[in-house]
């Protein structure tokens, strides 16, 4: 009888344990004991022999275990259909030709030849996009220079392109998604009928067993089953070894309970040691091979041909399913070595890229108030975008988690920075309209000759720019030049105006200079009439010469007053009445001096004493209040109403003054 082959390893398992219950040992057997009974005629033997050996070659026998050899062969087929496909010059297609060759594939070819044929033509469109887009964007930016400005006041227009073909190329591949989705829905349905139809089968083969029909009658019956198992079809992969596991159980009992004639048998058996020796060799190899996920792949192939091939000899059945393994068990290894050290790879990288995007989120969170802080921080965020590129794979879960979080975090960053250049070109288009309105208003006064006036209003005017905020800087410099051009006209004029007058004033101050001269000179006569009307006659020619330049104001106003002053003292005059004449004398002379600015100051000074002077007096006379009853005579009382006297002369003297400076 012979035992029970071991199964091969699971891709995802390096160990496979097999168990028979003890139930079906003593079945087993039974049916040996019965089939004993049935083989000893020789000349059924016979017949049963001939029958084998003429039915099929047991090379066929353990091809006819499974369709999964169909299923590889098949795919070979595709595979070399599509590599066909795949050797087109896509570059000579126009797009259209790739949409088209699209549409004329999937009422073709087998949808699930497609996926090479639709990848390679999906590169090849999106690098045409790509290309069609870059193009666009640099016209783009020729026309708009703007949009890449780091000059103050640019503004950033947003760059929108759709390559003319994506909606129809979306269409095309959402029709090959939709048959291909179709296909593998009607595949799992079939699969799942196969696996109904492949456990009756097994349920037949079970039965056969116990079938009271003659020998060759139950080995015809077998043979039917194996046909039948053959064309049945693929099974769900979960249920495919289980399923193999059980099938190759039951047929490994029909060999046992037939007793297959031991050449026959050994025949198979050696046949199937070189197959599985071939494999282990083709398994060996692969630990060289570089590129692991071809090799994995080879090795799911190479299990599932080990499944069909059939059992060999006890002698050799341990040592070949060992090497088998072992091989298997070093490329798991190797494999699961490089998926930890991917796994770390992924771990530092997912870290970094986690890293970044809070560094996104952190610069949202931060307010920028001008072009220059945005410009720099545009920067920083495209080199960002440049090192993420270059951090390196993350898993598949890692990947959208942080690419979902980094870009997210940027579109935050630039609808903040488009509002910020939305709003400034609003404040832009403001302050160009008021500098604008100054450009006016100066050029306007650029020709007047109120060369006072004007002058501060320019200044004004100057100083109001500055104020006004930033423009489109374009338009800013050419406002600026013209605000300049005639800030500068009227200058240039009050320049040789001034020119003029300083030859005036030259005059004008050596004229003054023999005047002071004279007053210095002059002795006073005894007469205080006289003396007071040389000194009124000494200050209107004073005042009827003019100015003098400004350099020497100071100098020669100075020494006149104190000339004029020196002369006062001379004059035997009342004392509030030479203080009358001096004061006006000296509110004459900063008359004369044309400067508004100092009659002010002398005004505000004034009105300031008469202020603190009424409030001293209505103090007085509410203390003077309290002394009612006392007598006039009253030291205290004397004081007070002196005191009152006094305030009341000087506020009727601040009253006098401040209405002279008025008439002026």
């Amino acid at each position: 009888m012979l035992e029970e082959e071991k199964k091969p390893i699971q891709v995802n398992d390096e160990s496979i344990t097999q168990s028979e219950s003890e139930k079906e040992s003593k079945e087993k057997r039974s049916m040996s004991d019965k089939k004993d009974s049935l083989m000893e005629s020789k000349e059924f033997k016979k017949d049963e022999e001939e029958h084998k050996l003429s039915s099929e070659e047991p090379s066929k026998i353990t091809k006819e275990n499974s369709t999964s050899i169909e299923t590889i062969e098949a795919k070979n087929k595709n595979s070399k259909k599509v590599e066909n496909i795949e050797s087109l010059r896509m570059e000579d297609l126009s797009t259209e030709d790739l949409i088209s060759a699209i549409k004329s594939k999937l009422n073709t070819a087998p949808i699930q030849s497609l996926k090479p044929f639709i990848d390679q033509v999906k590169k090849t469109f999106y690098e045409r996009s790509n290309q069609a887009y870059n193009k666009e964007l640099k016209k783009f930016q020729a026309l708009h220079p703007e949009s890449n400005s780091d000059k103050e006041g640019d503004d950033t227009i947003e760059f929108d392109y759709l390559y003319p073909f994506t909606e129809e190329f979306k269409v095309v591949l959402k029709a090959y998604k939709t048959a291909r989705d179709t296909f593998y829905s009607e595949q799992e349905k079939n699969m799942n009928l196969n696996l109904k139809i492949k456990l009756g089968l097994i349920e037949e083969l079970k039965e056969l067993l116990n079938s009271e029909e003659k020998i060759k009658e139950t080995f015809n019956h077998f043979k039917d089953i194996q046909k039948r198992w053959k064309v049945a079809g693929q099974v769900p992969k979960s249920e495919l070894n289980n399923l193999w596991n059980t099938y190759h159980h039951h047929v490994e009992n029909f060999f046992d309970y037939l007793r297959i004639n031991n050449d026959l048998r050994d025949i198979e058996f050696k046949r199937n040691l070189i197959q599985k020796t071939e494999l282990c060799e083709i398994t060996e190899a692969l630990d060289k091979e570089k590129n692991l996920d071809s090799a994995f792949t080879t090795l799911q192939l190479l299990h599932e041909k080990w499944k069909e091939i059939g059992p060999v000899g006890k002698s050799n059945r341990e040592e070949i399913w060992e090497r088998f393994h072992t091989a298997t068990k070093i490329l798991h290894k190797k494999r699961n070595d490089f998926f930890e050290k991917r796994k770390g790879e992924f771990e530092i990288n997912f870290e970094q890229k986690i890293s970044m995007c809070a560094e996104v989120e952190s610069i949202n969170s931060s307010e920028f108030s001008n072009h220059n802080a945005w410009q720099k921080t545009s920067i920083y965020i495209n080199k960002l975008r440049d090192d993420w590129k270059n951090i390196g794979p993350v898993s598949r879960a890692q990947n959208n988690l942080s690419w979902t979080r980094f870009i997210t975090a940027i579109k935050i960053f630039n609808s903040k920075k488009n509002n910020f250049y939305k709003e400034l070109k609003k404040s832009q288009n403001k302050s160009l309209q008021v500098k604008i309105e100054l450009v006016k208003q100066a050029e306007s006064l650029s020709q007047s000759t109120e060369w006072k006036n004007t002058s501060q209003i320019l200044k004004k005017l100057q100083r109001d720019w500055k104020k006004s905020g930033i423009a489109p800087r374009k338009e800013s410099d050419a406002l600026w030049n013209r605000l300049k051009n005639a800030c500068n006209m009227f200058f240039e004029n009050l320049k040789k105006q001034n020119e003029i007058l300083d030859k005036k004033f030259e005059v004008n101050l050596q004229t003054k200079e023999v005047l002071l001269k004279n007053l210095t000179d002059y002795k006073n006569t005894g007469s205080p009439k006289k003396d007071l009307d040389s000194i009124k006659s000494f200050i209107a020619n004073w005042k009827s010469i003019g100015k003098v330049p400004s350099k020497n104001i100071k100098s020669i106003e100075s020494r006149f007053r104190k000339s004029i002053d020196c002369l006062f003292k001379q004059i035997d005059l009342d004392k509030s009445e030479k203080k009358e004449i001096q004061f006006k004398s000296k509110m004459d002379l900063i008359v004369a001096e044309n400067d508004p600015t100092k009659l002010s100051d002398e005004l505000l000074k004034i009105q300031l004493s008469h202020k603190k002077c009424k409030n001293e007096l209505s103090l007085l006379e509410n203390n003077i209040s309290f002394f009612k009853h006392a007598k006039e005579d009253n030291p205290m009382v004397v004081e007070v109403r002196k005191k009152i006297q006094n305030q009341k002369d000087k506020l009727e003297e601040f009253t006098s003054q401040i209405a002279y400076i008025n008439t002026l």
